[in-house]
């Protein structure tokens, strides 16, 4: 009998980032807004995801349990769903997804299911997955390529398998049912919260079919197609060595463990554009390091990242883009541009465009 477990993770998380700058040309901010509608603000914002052919924004703002919509000049046009289980009612809604004719899909972790908009936000179908977590998605020949955790999409996970390593993609039909997953056997973990930690992943799919999967705690970007089938891996060049995971504390109350971890944290999102390359959201300075400066007294500003563009055919990094620090997510807009949401130093959101 397989006895399930929740572990939440609470700790550190030690970044970095690295890579070799080919092009690195002047980045332009061309807006950028902080509140809107009236006195209205964002709150937890989890995902960005862009709709090119109607110049829309998305954005998951988990912790308002909405879905924003916004014109490519800033402008709110629409507010989707509220606090709620039911129809176009969300709970802790993490990732986003643009289907072809324009729908939206949004994952609906609190409520464990999938929701599907169409392209004018009216509610379509609601998609039970309570087999499996769904914090993040893709919609692909009739098939849902989830992974149960990302980014700012919450730490909770249900980790019931004994084996040494455990799903990076679990693959949904249209109605939820879980038909397949995707893991590997790369770096099995013995102990259960350590191989969560090390298999937490971001998600993106090429025009190719590839999924190209980047970890969170190590630095590795696995290749898989839309089979499952591992097809390639590659690593970058890191300014310093990450630190592997490691256990700092534990309790048990009621059947509940309680973890305390510290560990690097290298990538947070992944897109790829329509030339192919892979961008990678990834911070550039240690946690640790950090911390160590802040326990000194040293006021710092807000945890530095910035965007790695890597060619896929010879993974190497052609370019860096440099953002704002403690960026949440991004998505790519038409025509060099960028969205992304990220909170200053006085703790306010922001969603800005750049051009780069």
């Amino acid at each position: 009998m397989n006895l399930k477990r929740r572990f939440i993770i609470f700790g550190c998380f030690f970044v970095f980032l690295a890579g070799i700058i080919v092009s690195e040309d002047p980045i332009k901010a061309i807006w950028s807004i902080s509140s809107f509608g009236k006195d209205d603000f964002f709150y937890e914002p989890s995902d960005i995801e862009v709709d090119p052919h109607r110049s829309l924004i998305y954005i998951a703002d988990s912790g308002n349990n909405r879905v924003l919509a916004f014109d490519f000049q800033g402008k709110l046009g629409k507010i989707i769903g509220s606090k709620g289980q039911g129809p176009a009612e969300f709970s802790n809604p993490t990732g986003l997804c643009i289907l072809e004719d324009g729908g939206l899909v949004v994952a609906d972790v609190g409520n464990n299911r999938i929701q599907i908009f169409d392209k004018d936000g009216k509610f379509v179908q609601s998609i039970s997955t309570r087999s499996v977590q769904v914090a993040d998605l893709i919609f692909k020949d009739n098939k849902i390529y989830t992974i149960s955790t990302f980014g700012s999409s919450g730490y909770s996970l249900d980790m019931s398998s004994e084996k040494g390593t455990q799903p990076l993609i679990n693959i949904l039909d249209n109605q939820g049912n879980s038909i397949q997953s995707i893991s590997v056997d790369d770096f099995p973990e013995a102990h259960p919260f350590l191989r969560a930690i090390k298999h937490r992943v971001c998600l993106a799919l090429s025009k190719e079919g590839k999924l190209y999967v980047p970890h969170f705690a190590i630095n590795v970007i696995h290749i898989f197609d839309l089979a499952g089938k591992k097809i390639g891996q590659f690593d970058r060049p890191l300014p310093f060595r990450p630190g592997a995971p490691k256990i700092i504390r534990q309790t048990s109350e009621e059947g509940v463990i309680r973890m305390q971890a510290t560990f690097d944290f290298i990538t947070q999102d992944a897109r790829i554009d329509q030339d192919g390359n892979l961008y990678l959201l990834t911070f550039t300075e240690s946690y640790l390091d950090r911390t160590k400066q802040k326990d000194k007294g040293m006021d710092l500003p807000p945890h530095p990242e910035r965007i790695e563009v890597i060619d896929t055919k010879t993974h190497e990094v052609i370019r860096h883009i440099e953002i704002d620090g403690d960026t949440r997510a991004f998505a790519l807009m038409n025509e060099n541009h960028i969205a992304y949401v990220y909170v200053n130093s006085n703790g306010e959101v922001i969603l800005k465009c750049i051009q780069y």
